[in-house]
């Protein structure tokens, strides 16, 4: 059963984390006109509907309706960034207290298309942690995972930028970054859950992935612009079983 709003707004990340599926399929909204305004609720309650067994469906809206969906579904939602302001002067800034206070689990960081610097992902990742938010980290590079791997975000998602909204699944056509970066962090010891993302549109896609050594997989258009979000959804998360 997932975790829903009122169950995660008190609790630590480390809780909140043990308490979701053994493989999670986090679907970044991004700003996709299908999913401005209402659409994102429409698109949360989809995602909320299906039961998918051990599989964890995470949603990620945009910022404006992050509180609308967090007040309508009890699936874990996660902001798209967050930001380092202070709490009081730090206008337009997306901090990790109002996302807490929206009632959001956690958030997306380093996204190839919102990148931070090392050093601020740091913060993020700590002050993420202070306020009891699971941060999900996203690296590009086996390198790169394991210099994050060192901040011990709860997730980490491997995306290399080339095949993001290409079609061209990364399990396809680079499974030894999967491989490489799954062996990798074993070898370091990271104890979270390592996701993929980049092209995946398929249930082949994402099984394959699994079969690679990820535990989830972080998508987007391939949810977002499908002409039955709840198919596609029961298509993608069916193939983590397998």
């Amino acid at each position: 059963m997932g975790v829903g709003r009122l169950d995660l707004y008190h609790q630590p990340a480390a809780e909140v984390t043990a308490k979701m599926g053994h493989r999670i399929l986090v679907v970044n909204f991004k700003n996709y006109p299908e999913v401005l305004g209402e659409g994102s609720l429409r698109l949360a309650k989809a995602a909320a509907s299906l039961n998918l067994g051990a599989v964890e469906v995470v949603v990620a809206p945009p910022t404006p309706m992050l509180y609308a969906v967090t007040s309508s579904v009890r699936i874990p939602v996660f902001a798209q960034r967050a930001d380092l302001g202070e709490q009081g002067k730090s206008t337009g800034a997306t901090i990790p207290e109002s996302i807490k206070a929206s009632g959001c689990a956690g958030s997306i960081l380093n996204h190839s298309e919102s990148r931070i610097p090392m050093d601020v992902l740091r913060a993020a990742i700590e002050r993420m942690r202070s306020a009891g938010l699971i941060s999900c980290a996203c690296a590009e590079t086996t390198e790169e995972a394991l210099e994050i791997a060192e901040l011990e975000p709860e997730l980490l998602a491997i995306e290399p930028p080339e095949l993001i909204g290409t079609g061209l699944a990364v399990s396809k056509a680079r499974p030894e970054l999967l491989t490489e970066t799954a062996e990798a962090l074993r070898d370091v010891g990271y104890k979270g859950t390592l996701l993929c993302g980049a092209g995946i549109v398929s249930g082949e896609d994402v099984s394959t992935a699994i079969a690679l050594g990820t535990s989830g997989i972080l998508v987007a258009s391939s949810v977002v612009k499908a002409m039955d979000w709840s198919s596609k959804l029961r298509e993608l998360g069916a193939a983590m079983s397998l």
